[in-house]
């Protein structure tokens, strides 16, 4: 009797301690379904939201005079080369330019702190500001992405070649700096790299525009306004103002 009670405790104690870890290893089994089902729950990334951006004439020195024509066509490369990017928002040239000659006074020149300025007046993040110098080889070409916040830090981009092998280097440049924000890389064109100097005619057009280096002649380019919008007519929104171009207007419509 004494021994069939011991054993029924026995068993009894034996029963408890199944029914328990029993307890606890489905309670755990259903705590790391639970923690499964959560983490397999897609994540939605939301889209980033466009970069506001200025671009502003190339520094040229003003005794260069062969090449002051370059301070208008490097904004005008970074501008075709920004239509390949989905998270740059570009404030239209045309809009941006009576702050940057204010900006840039009789010298003409921009400084990194007035890039600022104009690109803050405008309400964006960054500026482009390029310079554009003489060398061996050919030219020299710089252009700083300039953050409108003190706590952020610019970005340099620099590249050497003849002035007709230049032009590669405007897409090179924008997708480094799409690379530093840590954004989309620009996306893939079959449309071969213009070169600078092919732009020179429409660049000598941008000056007369706005007075940079020499006396303004506003809304006097309709031919070259119109033969730009048959070919890009997202270029010509950029660079001219509608409302002194109605060829513009009429291609957007």
């Amino acid at each position: 009797m004494e021994r069939s009670r011991k054993m029924n405790c026995f068993e009894r104690r034996c029963n408890g301690w199944f029914l328990i870890t029993t307890s606890v290893i489905l309670t755990l089994a259903l705590v790391s379904q639970w923690g499964c089902a959560k983490k397999s729950k897609a994540v939605v990334a939301a889209a980033p939201a466009p970069v506001r951006m200025v671009l502003l004439p190339f520094n040229v020195a003003s005794e260069k005079a062969e090449l002051r024509w370059t301070a208008m066509a490097g904004p005008i490369l970074i501008a075709k080369a920004s239509a390949l990017s989905q998270d740059l928002d570009i404030v239209p040239l045309w809009q941006s330019m009576p702050a940057a000659v204010d900006a840039a006074g009789a010298s003409r020149s921009l400084t990194s702190e007035s890039a600022a300025t104009v690109a803050s007046y405008m309400t964006a993040k960054w500026s482009a500001l390029g310079e554009f110098s003489p060398a061996k080889n050919g030219i020299s070409m710089m252009i700083d992405f300039i953050p409108t916040k003190a706590s952020l830090v610019p970005f340099r981009y620099m590249r050497s070649s003849k002035l007709d092998s230049v032009g590669p280097g405007f897409p090179e440049a924008l997708s480094q700096f799409l690379n530093y924000l840590v954004a989309r890389p620009l996306q893939t064109s079959k449309k071969s790299q213009q070169s600078l100097t092919s732009l020179q005619s429409l660049a000598e057009a941008l000056d007369r525009e706005y007075w940079w280096f020499v006396d303004a002649e506003p809304g006097k380019a309709q031919e070259t306004v119109s033969n730009l919008a048959k070919s890009d007519e997202r270029l010509a929104h950029f660079l001219f103002n509608p409302s002194l171009y109605p060829v513009i207007a009429e291609a957007k419509q």
